[in-house]
């Protein structure tokens, strides 16, 4: 077991990493931030929108 702790902790540590990522985009996305498809609405700043 010894031999695996520090494989385990890496592990965690990435789980934990990417549960606080998903959590802040479901955050964002609650709150209104981040794309909604409506260029109107972020001035045309948008990727998808047509120049």
């Amino acid at each position: 077991m010894k031999e695996y702790i520090g494989t385990i902790v890496v592990a965690a540590v990435l789980v934990l990493l990417v549960c606080f990522v998903v959590f802040r985009m479901i955050k964002d996305k609650k709150s209104g931030k981040g794309c909604t498809g409506n260029c109107a609405s972020c001035g045309g700043h948008c990727p998808h929108a047509s120049k």
